[in-house]
């Protein structure tokens, strides 16, 4: 081709011309990245997205969340604040993100009580939560968000005093670490010996009674039966194989309990590594309801548990559920067979085994109205007391569980022991929306190295790794010299 001067101009004025869109372009590009951000998660675990169980929590608060950071004008610190709630912004648009810094407002400090040099306060609804404790990452703050998110207290109140397991005590067969965790979701947990004169609160939600030991006298016994007749209240029963019902055979006969003779071997369960006597449940042993729903897929361990029967007495209008069933291979080994552990027909119970149950009930049940109060029945009632009749039908809830180890400190950290304990409080606290709510929020998001690991990271980064690459430069030189 042959270059004339018309060709020349052509080509510079595509070249200028190129060049000015390209810079136009650049400057858009760069405009649209100061009023508009795109942020893409790639790694292989999400490391940097919600979890499913953050996001379920964030679906059931409708209502604006706003957080105050109280933290020094420090942009290190600042900007990790901004991290950690940036991904909850991105999933819910209306959680706005406030810093103060806290030596310009000591006033505001002491009206808010703030303590901590750095401090996290969310508002929602009109209740305030603080988050001043431990590291700031999803865990803590989506349990931050879980217990701002209940719309009043729920009291748990754990019974003591008969060698129950502990809500306060950190033995393996102790409860705290569950406890903790109710504590960390929004739960009040209070202990309560009935012996020493207090009745059972009357704002409590949920009653835990945790295997005791030694018998319970007839005056608490009365107590409990008081809390279940006539405030329709609610109730957590562990039982264990080797206890007996401590006293409480009038509960038992009130909800129609029989419990099984010896305890549940289950052969399946060394297919997990465990002993036959802890009994897994899987898959078809979470029986159809609320609290089980999305724990098909998972595994949960029940050392020494013994099978149930519950058949409610007409009059007293509970209706059961079973919730928990043994796989089929299981059975109950009574200890009446000499020898070896074996199923022995026509001595042992075989399964599958119910071990454990759930119970409801309408709490307008009333004793004096079963006796017949007919003429009540006759009476005209006002428009008043039929909407306060409405709005207390409420379902009164019981949960009887045949094994008290699988939420022990010892076991409630095996696969889903913990979930299952945190949904089968929701359930009966009445906090239907948190029931689908995980208790495992992420991960572990960071990563740890031991001192000698880190010695060998740093070794090879900042010593070999250069001599390598140099060694290459050196190696080309050469031979590029050799070819010269």
């Amino acid at each position: 081709m042959k270059v004339t001067k018309r060709t020349h101009l052509q080509a510079a004025f595509q070249n200028s011309l190129f060049t000015v869109l390209l810079v136009i372009v650049v400057g858009l590009i760069a405009w649209l990245s100061e009023r508009y951000e795109v942020k893409t998660d790639w790694t292989v675990n999400n490391l940097h997205s919600l979890s499913e169980a953050s996001k379920s929590l964030l679906d059931t608060m409708s209502n604006p969340i706003t957080i105050t950071a109280y933290a020094s004008k420090d942009n290190e610190l600042r900007k990790y604040i901004q991290n950690a709630v940036e991904r909850y912004q991105r999933y819910k648009t209306d959680i706005s993100l406030h810093f103060v810094d806290p030596f310009t407002v000591p006033g505001e400090l002491r009206e808010r009580g703030v303590e901590a040099p750095v401090e996290l306060i969310i508002d929602y609804q009109g209740r305030s939560e603080h988050l001043r404790e431990g590291p700031l990452s999803e865990q803590n703050l989506t349990s931050a968000f879980q217990r701002i998110a209940r719309t009043d207290n729920r009291l748990i109140v754990f019974l003591e005093g008969h060698g129950e397991r502990s809500a306060n005590k950190g033995k393996d067969y102790d409860l705290s670490q569950w406890a903790f965790s109710l504590k960390n979701t929004g739960f009040e947990v209070q202990s309560l010996n009935l012996g020493e004169g207090t009745g059972i609160p009357d704002n409590t939600n949920v009653l835990v009674i945790a295997t005791p030991q030694n018998k319970l006298l007839p005056g608490e016994v009365s107590m409990i039966m008081e809390y279940i007749e006539q405030k329709n209240g609610n109730l957590l029963w562990l039982l264990d194989p080797s206890i007996s019902l401590a006293g409480l055979e009038p509960l038992a006969e009130n909800v129609g309990l029989t419990t099984q003779p010896g305890m549940i071997v289950d052969p399946t369960s060394q297919i997990f590594g465990a002993n036959p006597a802890v009994v897994s449940i899987t898959t078809s042993g979470y029986r159809n309801h609320p609290i089980t729903l999305g724990l098909e897929n998972e595994l949960s361990l029940f050392p020494q548990a013994s099978g149930l029967v519950v058949v409610p007495p007409e009059n007293e209008a509970w209706l059961e559920n079973p919730l928990l069933t043994t796989h089929p291979q299981a059975w109950s080994e009574t200890g009446k067979s000499e020898g070896m552990v074996q199923y022995d027909e026509g001595v042992d119970i075989n399964g599958p085994l119910n071990i454990a149950y759930a119970l409801v009930r309408e709490e307008s049940h009333d004793h004096e109205h079963e006796e017949g109060s007919e003429n009540d029945e006759s009476e005209e009632v006002s428009e008043d007391s039929e909407d306060t009749d409405e709005l207390n039908n409420k379902e009164q809830r019981m949960i009887i569980v045949g094994e008290g180890d699988f939420l022990s400190n010892a076991y409630v950290g095996y696969g889903a022991n913990m979930e299952l304990g945190q949904k089968m409080m929701n359930w009966l606290a009445e906090d239907d929306n948190f029931i689908d709510i995980p208790s495992k929020t992420a991960v572990d998001l960071s990563l740890d190295f031991s001192p000698n690991a880190r010695i060998l990271l740093g070794s090879f980064f900042l010593f070999l790794l250069p001599i390598f690459l140099i060694g290459i430069g050196i190696m080309v030189w050469i031979l590029r010299r050799r070819k010269a």
